[in-house]
């Protein structure tokens, strides 16, 4: 008996398949919670408004730093950080006033510049994703309401997290540290919060309504597959697409986790290639990238 497939397609897209090398734009709003210090409070107010505004060149490899793995008892806990050509841009605005923080390269010590914890182990635990522009980590603050002071230390941080609690099942809204997986993970985030701190007391704490988080990957121009077949018997689904003869392409499905994970990969013999897949569920949705 034949089973029914739906296949949702997507476009070839030509370029780099390297995920680390994605330029990413997040974008949210929320309200201010805290505000602590006179130079911020002449700034912002418990309530405001706040909008922020993320950006990232995630070109470094990254380093993971923590692993613990327990397969026996099914616990699995790794936490990952990149700092190398992470070219981070934050910005905050609260009401009329705006803070801006850059950082090109990011620190291997913390806190850690960009960090990812991945956890996989019930109760009372917490993926998240966290970026932190810090003056003792090399980065600059071209506004910085409150900042102007004698031995101040600017930061800025925004966090987003799934959480779990004591009863509930473990977080799995990353199910990765790739950054371009987590940036498409943003419909599983439950809470995200930040700060801006002048590093000498004063401090502005905000949180996120997970409801107007945006994320959004710079993707290179794209082109339509030529076809696309069921082949019943076999029951694989047999993709088409233009092609240079020479060049390397892979093929990639979307998993459950919303990230594009590679399924297969050929290379091209004619101006015409046509590629046959396996699919795992009644409904996939493929691409095909061209390696560099």
């Amino acid at each position: 008996m034949y089973r029914y497939i739906k296949i949702f397609l997507s476009a070839l897209v030509a370029g780099s398949s390297c995920g680390q090398c994605a330029e990413v734009q997040w974008t949210a709003t929320g309200s201010v919670t805290l505000v602590r210090g006179e130079d911020f409070l002449q700034a912002a107010m418990v309530g405001a408004p706040v909008s922020i505004e993320l950006g990232y060149d995630n070109a470094s490899e990254g380093d993971i730093f923590r692993q613990i793995f327990d397969f026996s008892d099914q616990l699995f806990w790794q936490q990952e950080e990149y700092y190398d050509q992470i070219n981070l841009n934050l910005s905050i605005r609260i009401g009329n006033e705006s803070w801006q923080g850059t950082l090109g390269s990011g620190s291997s010590g913390s806190p850690y510049s960009i960090e990812i914890q991945d956890v996989k182990l019930a109760g009372g635990t917490a993926d998240f994703f966290r970026a932190t522009v810090a003056k003792e980590d090399g980065g600059s603050f071209p506004v910085f309401p409150g900042g102007d002071i004698p031995g101040a230390n600017p930061s800025m941080r925004v966090e987003f997290r799934d959480e779990s609690t004591e009863d509930g099942e473990a977080p799995d809204y990353l199910d990765s540290t790739d950054l371009a997986c987590v940036s498409q993970s943003v419909s599983r985030i439950t809470e995200a919060l930040g700060f801006i701190s002048n590093g000498l007391g004063q401090v502005i704490r905000f949180t996120v309504d997970p409801a107007t988080i945006r994320a959004r990957l710079s993707v290179p121009e794209q082109i339509e597959l030529r076809k696309v077949v069921y082949d019943r018997e076999f029951d694989e689904v047999l993709l088409t697409w233009a092609s240079i003869p020479g060049r390397f392409y892979i093929i990639q499905y979307l998993a459950e986790d919303l990230c594009w994970r590679e399924k297969s990969s050929t290379l091209a013999v004619s101006s015409e290639t046509t590629w046959a897949v396996l699919p795992l569920r009644e409904t996939e949705l493929y691409r095909v990238i061209e390696e560099e």
